[in-house]
């Protein structure tokens, strides 16, 4: 099953991003903080991270690259506003 990542703090585009991306072949994972992100990346089998630059607990910049340097095949769709 597809997996999409979407780390998005802000509440209601979250939702948002959840309810328009949902489909029965695939499994959105929802978080609204780096901390929690870099935890289900650990997991394993993401294939597409939606990711918002600001965050409470520092850059998305800083997941990118770490997503870049660990995981080079899983692209990465950054949210900014």
């Amino acid at each position: 099953m597809e997996q999409l990542l979407i780390v998005e703090d802000d509440i209601g585009l979250n939702q948002g991003l959840c309810k328009a991306l949902k489909a029965d072949a695939r499994q959105i994972i929802s978080c609204q903080d780096l901390k929690t992100a870099k935890e289900q990346l650990l997991c394993g089998g993401v294939s597409l991270i939606l990711l918002d630059i600001n965050l409470p607990d520092g850059s998305g910049l800083e997941l990118l690259q770490e997503v870049k340097e660990n995981m080079p095949g899983v692209p990465v769709i950054l949210l900014t506003a």
